[in-house]
């Protein structure tokens, strides 16, 4: 995690201070971005949790996998563990246990150590999804909404009692995305980039959103919470300036981010989309976790 004690470079310790999307830099890193060109989903494919949903879907089939993945979706926050740690594991349980989906799933979210905050909670919201007309209609036909990834997420929050642009109801859009692609479907329409604690740091770290004088975790937890509106004005400008789609970039900002906090090493990033992206686009790759590092202190890589 961030400590209190790294601060973002040339800020002072104490004020938050307003925080505003700094456009030239929302621009200029959309011009890196806009070379990856239609690239973006060799990180998807290279993606963990991508490799989770497709194991699922090789032992359970589609419908099945639907319904679980974007039920783990609504329940995936506040973990102990990484994403990928996490959604690993919960593959496995699901395809290794028997019984119904809620059943199965119940029984995962009461035993893993990864998930215990607000545990009454999470399965509270399990349960409400599991017994909605949408976890019915997804185990039914679960590629209808590879071809309006926004209208499952309009759903999913009329469903749930939300907005399409919170934080794991965005992400369950990705999800959907995920299973989509491990059943053969490619998918049409955009979602919001979730605004996690990767995503918030990445704005920071990245001169993208500005003003910020506090420590990195209050300004991370600020641009979360309270400038919530701002960290999605600042992802949705870049995506579109770069004119790619958001639901594809959470994959290449999740691996960025994991570089810089420590958990993920560069070069073995580099290397997995090798391969896939060629020489000139891994230079640009390697450009973006530069500009994405520009206003963290040195001190505060890896931590």
């Amino acid at each position: 995690m961030y400590s209190t004690r790294h601060l973002l470079h040339g800020l002072p310790p104490q004020g938050i201070g307003t925080l505003i999307v700094d456009r030239d830099r929302v621009r200029f890193i959309a011009g890196l971005l806009r070379g990856l060109g239609g690239f973006l989903e060799c990180f998807e494919r290279v993606d963990p949790q991508f490799g989770a949903v497709r194991l699922v879907v090789e032992r359970l089939g589609c419908g099945k996998s639907a319904v679980l993945v974007v039920a783990n979706s609504l329940v995936s926050y506040q973990l102990s563990t990484t994403g990928e740690v996490y959604w690993t594991e919960f593959a496995k349980w699901v395809v290794s246990s028997t019984g119904g989906l809620y059943e199965v799933h119940r029984g995962f979210l009461e035993s893993t150590r990864f998930n215990r905050a607000r545990l009454l909670d999470k399965l509270d919201r399990l349960s409400r999804f599991y017994a909605s007309r949408l976890a019915a209609e997804l185990e039914a036909d679960p590629l209808r909404y590879c071809g309006n990834l926004p209208g499952l997420v309009e759903e999913l929050a009329r469903t749930m009692g939300g907005s399409p642009e919170d934080k794991t109801i965005a992400f369950a859009g990705k999800m959907l995305r995920y299973v989509c692609l491990a059943c053969g479907s490619e998918t049409r329409g955009d979602v919001a980039v979730p605004v996690d604690r990767r995503n918030a740091l990445l704005l920071l770290a990245g001169c993208l959103v500005r003003g910020c004088g506090g420590s990195l975790d209050e300004c991370v937890g600020l641009l979360m919470t309270r400038h919530k509106r701002t960290a999605l004005a600042a992802l949705r400008e870049l995506c579109a300036t770069a004119g790619v789609d958001c639901v594809k970039l959470d994959a290449l900002t999740w691996a960025l981010a994991g570089a810089l906090t420590g958990r993920r090493r560069m070069d073995e990033i580099l290397e997995a989309v090798k391969g896939c992206l060629g020489g000139e686009r891994i230079e640009i790759v390697s450009g973006l976790y530069s500009e994405f590092s520009k206003c963290l202190e040195p001190r505060t890589r890896g931590v």
